[in-house]
C-alpha cells in the first residue's frame, strides 16, 4: 500500500517511569518522520 502525502507525517513516542509529573521522569523520546 502506498500513501500519497502532501506533507510528511511524524510519529512521537514518549517513555516515562510513570504518570505522575511531579515524581516520575522521561526515560526515552522517539520521533519518526515518514
Amino acid at each position: 500500500m502506498s500513501l500519497k502525502l502532501k506533507r510528511p507525517i511524524v510519529f512521537f513516542d514518549l517513555e516515562t517511569t510513570g504518570i505522575n509529573i511531579a515524581k516520575d521522569r522521561i526515560v526515552e523520546i522517539s520521533i519518526l518522520k515518514v
